[in-house]
C-alpha cells in the first residue's frame, strides 16, 4: 500500500525523522532534491535525521549533463520553458482584473438576492480562469513530448533508465523542498510521476506541493507588494483533493477575511491546508488517515485546527 506524507518546513520544527519512523519501511531510501539545485545531493543531514542511509536520485544536475550532451533536446526544453513564462504572464493579467472584480463584490453591500449571484459568477469567473490556464499548460506539455518522441537523445535514455531502477528499487521516496517549479519541471522531464504514485513518499514543503492535483503560489506579505493566489501548473496528482500550502503563517495575512474567503472558494471542493513547521498529514489509499499541526482554510475566511487520528 502507498503512503502519502505532506509535511510543512523542516527548520524550526522538523518532523521528518517521526514521519519516517511511523512508516515503518525497511526498503531503501531515495530522495529527490532537484529544488535545491546546486545544492542538490546534500543529503547527510537528511541521512543522520532518520538514521538511514539516503541515496538522492540526481536529476537536476543529470538533466544539466543530458543537456550537454543533447543540444536538439535542451533547445525543445528551453523553448517549452519560454512559452510556460509567456503564458503565466499573460494568464496574471486576467486574473488581476478577474480578483479585483470578484474581491469588490464581496465587499459590496446592497440586495442580497442580487448580489449573491453576482458575487458566485465572479468566484466562478476566477475558477474558471484557472481551468483554462492549466489547460493552456498542459497542451504546451503535450506539444513538448510529442516533439521530444521524435528526437535520438541516447544520453537521456541511459540517465532516465538509472533513475527509474533507482526509484523501483526504493522503499520510500523524501522529495526535499525548494524551487517547486524546478522540481516539478525535473520530475517531468524523466517522467516520474507514474512511478512516484505507487510509492510510499514523504514530501515537505514545495516537496509536498509537487504531491497535489495543482501548484498554488501564494503570498500575501511579498517583498515586491501583495500579489493574488495563481495556478502555476497541474502538480503530479498523487494526492487529490487537497491544496497544501506550506509557509501559510508567514504567507497568508488572515486579517483579511475577503482575501481569505475567496481563496478557499476559489479552489473548493479541494480543501486548502496550511503545511507550517511541525504540521504533517498522512494520506493511505486515498484517504487523509492523521494530521498534526495544520489547519484548514474556511469558505468563511478563517481558519480551523485540522485533526484526524
Amino acid at each position: 500500500m502507498a503512503i502519502q506524507v505532506m509535511l510543512g518546513p523542516q527548520g524550526n520544527r522538523p518532523n521528518l525523522a517521526a514521519a519516517f519512523e511511523a512508516l515503518g519501511n525497511d526498503g531503501p531510501v531515495v530522495s529527490i532534491t532537484a529544488g535545491w539545485r546546486d545544492s542538490e545531493g546534500e543529503v547527510d543531514g537528511v541521512a543522520g535525521d532518520i538514521g538511514r542511509p539516503v541515496r538522492d536520485l540526481g536529476i537536476y544536475q543529470r538533466a544539466e549533463a543530458i543537456f550537454a550532451h543533447e543540444p536538439e533536446l535542451q533547445a525543445l526544453h528551453r523553448e517549452r520553458q519560454d512559452k510556460l513564462l509567456e503564458l503565466q504572464q499573460l494568464y496574471r493579467v486576467r486574473l488581476t482584473a478577474a480578483m479585483s472584480a470578484a474581491r469588490k463584490l464581496l465587499r459590496s453591500e446592497g440586495d442580497p438576492d442580487l448580489l449573491k449571484l453576482e458575487q458566485r459568477a465572479a468566484i466562478t469567473q476566477v475558477r474558471g480562469l484557472d481551468r483554462h490556464h492549466v489547460r493552456r499548460i498542459a497542451a504546451i506539455h503535450r506539444e513538448f513530448n510529442e516533439r521530444r518522441a521524435h528526437l535520438t537523445v541516447p544520453t537521456a535514455r541511459q540517465q532516465r533508465e538509472e533513475v527509474e531502477q533507482m526509484l523501483r528499487d526504493a522503499g520510500v521516496v523524501l522529495i526535499a523542498g525548494g524551487h517547486v517549479a524546478v522540481l516539478l519541471n525535473r520530475i517531468r522531464l524523466f517522467r516520474l510521476e507514474s512511478l512516484l504514485a505507487e510509492k510510499t513518499v514523504i514530501g515537505w514543503s514545495a516537496g509536498a506541493m509537487v504531491l497535489g492535483e495543482r501548484i498554488v503560489l501564494f503570498h500575501d506579505n511579498a517583498p515586491q507588494g501583495r500579489r493574488d493566489a495563481e495556478v502555476l501548473d497541474a502538480g503530479l496528482g498523487i494526492v487529490n483533493g487537497l491544496v497544501p500550502l506550506p509557509h501559510a503563517r508567514e504567507r497568508l495575512d488572515w486579517t483579511r477575511p475577503v482575501r481569505m474567503l475567496l481563496f478557499a472558494r476559489r479552489f473548493a471542493p479541494s480543501k486548502c491546508v496550511t503545511l507550517d513547521a511541525g504540521s504533517q498529514v498522512r494520506i493511505e489509499d486515498g484517504r487523509v488517515t492523521a494530521t498534526a499541526r495544520c489547519s484548514l482554510m474556511l469558505r468563511s475566511g478563517r481558519k480551523k485546527r485540522w485533526s484526524v487520528r
